[in-house]
C-alpha cells in the first residue's frame, strides 16, 4: 500500500516517517543514503513493505513507491481491456490474491482456468496474466480473471494454428489424453488425435504403452480437415522404424537360430536374435515334401535358418530351414 507521510526524523542510518497510523513508518539501508536530499518535515509517498512492528514502527520504502506510482500509471489502459501482470502473493479457497503497483488485485477461484483448480497452492509466488473484471477505485482494488487471457490466448493460436498447418509438418504436442483407440494431443489449442498404429512402429503396442498424459511429443501431420476441424497425427513417423537400424548387421546368406512365434497354413514367423521377425514359407520349411506347417514346428521352437531374402521396401525377411538343410546334404 503506498501512503502520504511526513518525514519527522532523519539520521545517517535511518528515516522516520509519520504514516498517520499507530506506528510510525522506517527506511533503512541503502535508501536511506539514496535520499540525502530528504528533510524533516517535508511530505513524501513510500509503500508500506511489512505489516510487522517493531520498537514502533513498520518498513516503508520510496524506491518502491516510486515504481507503484510508474505501475498506477498503467491502469486506464487496464480499465480498457489491456492485460497485465501480477505476482500472486496470498491463497485461499475464494482465490488468489496479489498486489499491482498500490492495487490490491483479488482472482477469484472460477476465473483461475477453464476447469476446477483443486490446489491453488501451486501459484503461490507466480506471476500470472490477468485480465481485469472489476474496480473499486476508492478501496483500490481490481478483481480479475486468468481465464479471459488463456480463452483469447487459445483462441489467437488456434487461428494461427489453421492457417499454419499442412499435412507431413513436423509439430510438437501435449498429450491431454488417452482412450482404448488413441490418444487426443493438444496442438496449439487445438485437440488432433493420433491412432494406436500411428503411436508406434512395434505390432501390438498402443498410445497407452508410448505416452503419458501431460507429456509433449513430436508428431507428424497425416492428415488435415479443416470443414470438421479434425486433424490426425502420426508418432511413429516421427522415429526411425526398428527394422532400418536392425536389419543392417543382416545379410543374404547368413545362417540364425530362430524361435517360432505364428504359426500359419502357407508358413511361420520366426523371430531372429535381433529382435526382427521373418517369414519361413511352407516350400522353405524342409528339404522333404511338408504338408503342413505343423508337421515342421510349432510355437516355441527353435531352428537354424539361412536368410533367403531382404525387401528393405517393404521391411520383409525370408527364411528357409530348407536352405540350412541342404547345406549338409552330402554332394552327388
Amino acid at each position: 500500500m503506498v501512503v502520504n507521510g511526513t518525514v519527522i526524523s532523519k539520521t545517517d542510518k535511518r528515516i522516520l516517517v509519520n504514516i498517520g497510523g499507530k506506528a510510525d513508518g522506517v527506511i533503512e539501508g541503502d535508501e536511506v543514503a539514496e535520499h540525502s536530499d530528504i528533510k524533516k518535515g517535508i511530505k513524501i509517498d513510500v509503500m508500506i513493505t511489512g505489516s510487522k512492528v517493531t520498537e514502533g514502527t513498520v518498513p516503508v520504502s520510496i524506491k518502491k513507491a516510486a515504481e507503484a506510482s510508474v505501475v498506477n500509471s498503467q491502469i486506464p489502459a487496464i480499465k480498457s481491456g489491456e492485460k497485465f501482470e501480477a505476482k500472486i502473493e496470498n491463497v485461499n479457497s475464494a482465490g488468489l490474491t496479489a498486489y499491482f503497483g498500490s492495487w490490491r488485485v483479488f482472482v477469484p477461484a472460477r476465473e483461475i482456468d477453464d476447469y476446477y483448480v483443486r490446489n491453488l497452492d501451486q501459484f503461490k509466488g507466480q506471476t500470472l496474466t490477468l485480465v481485469a473484471t472489476g474496480f473499486n477505485d476508492e478501496r483500490r482494488e481490481i478483481v480479475a480473471s486468468r481465464k479471459l487471457h488463456l480463452n483469447a490466448d487459445k483462441v489467437g493460436k488456434q487461428e494461427m494454428f489453421w492457417h499454419s498447418i499442412f499435412v507431413n509438418k513436423l509439430v510438437q504436442g501435449k498429450i491431454v489424453r488417452i482412450t482404448n483407440f488413441g490418444a487426443f494431443v493438444e496442438v496449439d489449442g487445438v485437440d488432433c488425435l493420433v491412432h494406436n498404429v500411428e503411436s508406434a512402429h512395434e505390432k501390438g503396442k498402443t498410445a497407452r504403452d508410448m505416452f503419458e498424459v501431460g507429456k509433449t511429443y513430436d508428431f507428424r501431420v497425416l492428415s488435415v480437415d479443416r470443414e470438421t476441424g479434425r486433424v490426425s497425427l502420426s508418432h511413429k513417423k516421427t522415429i526411425a522404424h526398428p527394422f532400418d537400424e536392425k536389419s543392417q548387421d543382416l545379410d543374404v546368406g547368413q545362417e540364425h537360430e530362430v524361435e517360432i512365434t505364428k504359426v500359419f497354413p502357407f508358413g511361420a514367423l520366426a523371430k531372429l536374435s535381433c529382435g526382427l521377425e521373418g517369414m519361413i514359407h511352407i516350400s522353405e520349411m524342409s528339404v522333404r515334401y511338408v504338408q503342413s506347417v505343423n508337421e515342421i514346428v510349432k510355437v516355441g521352437d527353435k531352428k537354424n535358418v539361412i536368410i533367403i531374402g531382404i525387401d528393405d521396401e517393404t521391411r520383409k525377411i525370408a527364411l528357409s530351414i530348407k536352405a540350412f538343410e541342404e547345406k549338409d546334404l552330402p554332394l552327388e
